[in-house]
């Protein structure tokens, strides 16, 4: 079963530290945490934000980000957690479901992670999940791109994003 201590050091990996990026719709962030989502944590401001800890940000990450214990392919739950940090949840676990449902599963895709879509990865060909799992994320980012062109400046990392394997 998958855990999360595991998949974390990909996660931060990816989300850096400190940003505050105009072009950003996200606004000001600390390893790939928003302020508005760190304020529903106790964190009060920009200046907590820039200060804030490993140990707080792993809370978080844990608490919003991590429900992927269930499954059985590590890789797969690192996958899906990144992408939750980047899309949001809800987009995220949207895009695994048309992933396993492009492999034949009967998914409602409603962006809800629950018993049937966890088992619908864990019965899925794991190589093949990624394989999608990839190519959907790349198509998610170039979608960005077409409807906000401005984005195009960060389509590059993104890409690299959504091709990467842990």
């Amino acid at each position: 079963m998958a855990i999360f201590s595991d998949s974390l050091p990909w996660i931060l990996g990816h989300e850096g530290g400190w940003s505050h990026d105009p072009a950003d719709p996200g606004g000001a962030t600390n390893f790939g945490i928003t302020l508005a989502e760190a304020e529903r944590h106790g964190v009060a401001d920009e200046d907590a934000l820039r200060a804030i800890s490993p140990e707080k940000v792993a809370a978080i990450y844990e608490a919003d980000y991590w429900k992927f214990s269930g499954l059985v392919s590590q890789d797969i739950a690192t996958k899906v957690f990144d992408m939750c940090v980047n899309l949001g949840p809800h987009a995220a676990i949207h895009i695994v479901q048309e992933a396993v449902n492009a492999m034949g599963a009967d998914l409602a895709e409603d962006g809800h992670w629950g018993p049937k879509t966890e088992a619908a990865v864990n019965a899925a060909p794991h190589g093949r999940l990624m394989d999608l799992l990839c190519q959907e994320l790349a198509d998610y980012y170039l979608d960005i791109v077409s409807r906000r062109p401005e984005s195009s400046r960060f389509l590059k990392g993104w890409l690299r994003r959504a091709g990467g394997r842990p």
